[in-house]
């Protein structure tokens, strides 16, 4: 996850969405003049300058990129309650409400399911499998289940945790799922009770591995870069990763001030960025638990999406140009004579080595354009 060449998407409580820039303290801020609800669900949308953006007042809206702007409110969407997850597939849009709603939406048409939840079950937490065209769901008193999107039909139901000592039933209140997608059969949960669970449903009903920290309060929980292994965010202010197939945490990370809201691993390297209530994003090396980056956003932080930046060529050769020039400019002043006694020579030499320095960025500036404008 290189910084310089990632841009971080943050959605807030005041239904803002916050933009990272190259300047690593710039923040740009883009209002929802329509929702000023809290953002409760962020993800890539179909095509490369799209975000979808889902709302606690229920509605969910797209948002463009390229131009710094926020659609119409998607219409047609089934459930009233507050969004709880979406997620893109192919030419469908998955949409998860908290009353137990899955939406299927596509441009012309919009399709639901029913969760069939109980009086004291909630729907807080939705994940989705590519290769399977599955989703998995779960929430308070309501356990983890897998549900075929195209025949819209339970296709997995997990046993409860059973009964403590006391002969009491153990409560599951899922607050994040995550899916391999390497592993198809295979997902992983966290739960508020401390509990990280992970199943697969060709061998049983019950979770293959149950790694419990009674001290820990889940709040998310995501895939690492390698099979097996999560990292997770607690209520308590610090990030865990955890080795499921050994149920050992491999490294805590503890410098939060705040309950950690949401997480993005990269793929392919040990990076994490994450969010928490103290209105900060950072970026961390898990294996090395070094703070790479860290920026103060100034409001409450609820999701995050990572996306890199893409340049194009006559950006890329306008900066090549520019790192040359800069490369001369250092070179001038290294080879410039030094002068003690007469403090003015000194400061007319470098200022006319700043014009000169200045007239070539311009030269530099004005081949690219032509090189641009005659492509």
């Amino acid at each position: 996850m290189d910084v310089s060449r990632s841009t971080f998407y943050i959605g807030t409580n005041r239904g803002a969405l916050l933009c990272t820039t190259e300047k690593g303290g710039d923040i740009k801020v883009f209002k929802n003049l329509e929702d000023s609800s809290d953002v409760k669900a962020l993800c890539e949308g179909k095509n490369e300058d799209e975000l979808v953006v889902g709302y606690s007042s229920g509605n969910v809206y797209l948002y463009d990129i390229s131009k710094g702007v926020f659609g119409k409110a998607i219409s047609g969407l089934e459930g009233s309650k507050e969004v709880i997850g979406i997620s893109c597939l192919a030419d469908s849009l998955i949409v998860g409400k908290k009353d137990g709603i899955v939406n299927i939406w596509k441009k012309k048409h919009n399709d639901y399911f029913s969760l069939n939840l109980d009086e004291k079950g909630s729907f807080d937490a939705m994940g989705l499998n590519y290769p399977r065209n599955i989703i998995a769901t779960g929430g308070e008193n309501n356990v983890y289940k897998l549900w075929d999107i195209e025949t819209k039909k339970l296709m997995f139901k997990a046993k409860s945790l059973g009964h403590d000592s006391l002969q009491l039933p153990i409560p599951t209140s899922i607050r994040g799922i995550c899916l391999f997608n390497s592993f198809p059969h295979i997902g992983s949960c966290c739960t508020k009770e401390g509990h990280v669970l992970m199943y697969d449903d060709r061998a049983q009903r019950k979770p293959v591995v149950k790694f419990e920290e009674p001290k820990a309060s889940y709040t998310t929980i995501r895939s690492a870069f390698r099979d097996t292994q999560v990292m997770t965010g607690t209520t308590k202010g610090y990030m865990q990763w955890i080795d499921l197939k050994q149920k050992k945490v491999l490294k805590t990370y503890t410098n939060f001030t705040g309950g950690v809201t949401d997480m993005a691993c990269d793929p392919l390297e040990p990076y994490v960025a994450s969010i928490s209530l103290d209105r900060h994003l950072r970026v961390n090396n898990m294996e090395t638990k070094q703070l790479i980056n860290k920026v103060y956003m100034k409001q409450n932080l609820s999701k995050l999406v990572v996306k890199p930046v893409i340049k194009s060529e006559n950006q890329q050769v306008e900066e090549e140009h520019l790192e040359e020039v800069d490369q001369e400019y250092e070179d001038l002043f290294e080879n410039m004579e030094e002068i003690h006694d007469d403090t003015k020579r000194v400061n007319k030499k470098r200022k006319i080595a700043r014009e000169s320095t200045e007239l070539t960025r311009q030269k530099a500036r004005r081949k690219v354009k032509k090189k641009g404008t005659s492509q």
